[in-house]
């Protein structure tokens, strides 16, 4: 199960949940290339996040994305551990819940 927090802060995020959000976002990047989900909304996604993050948010997403991408798994900010993902219909399915709700908290 992915753990990211979908709230919008005011201030930095904490390390953790800021690298949970990274590997959330490599994730969600790996069930657009396996076609699960619409190709681009990522993108687009970080692209409207971006005025809302903080330096050290984008530093720790940024490492949280990496290790994301490298080693298919995210980080599960509340058991501060990493967890293998899966590209499936059921695990992108959950994946396209969080970004919509993302999308939600920006009006978008």
């Amino acid at each position: 199960m992915i753990a990211v927090i979908t709230t919008l802060p005011a201030q930095a995020m904490s390390r953790h949940v800021a690298i949970s959000a990274g590997s959330f976002f490599a994730a969600a990047v790996r069930c657009e290339e396996q076609h699960l989900i619409t190709s681009g909304q990522v993108e687009d996604l970080l692209r409207a996040l971006d005025p809302y993050l903080s330096k050290s948010d984008k530093a720790n997403m940024a490492a949280g994305h990496a290790r994301g991408a490298k080693d298919l798994q995210v980080f599960v900010a509340a058991e501060k551990k990493w967890v293998s993902f899966t590209a499936d219909a059921t695990s992108c399915y959950r994946v396209q819940g969080v970004l919509d709700d993302y999308r939600a908290q920006l009006g978008e």
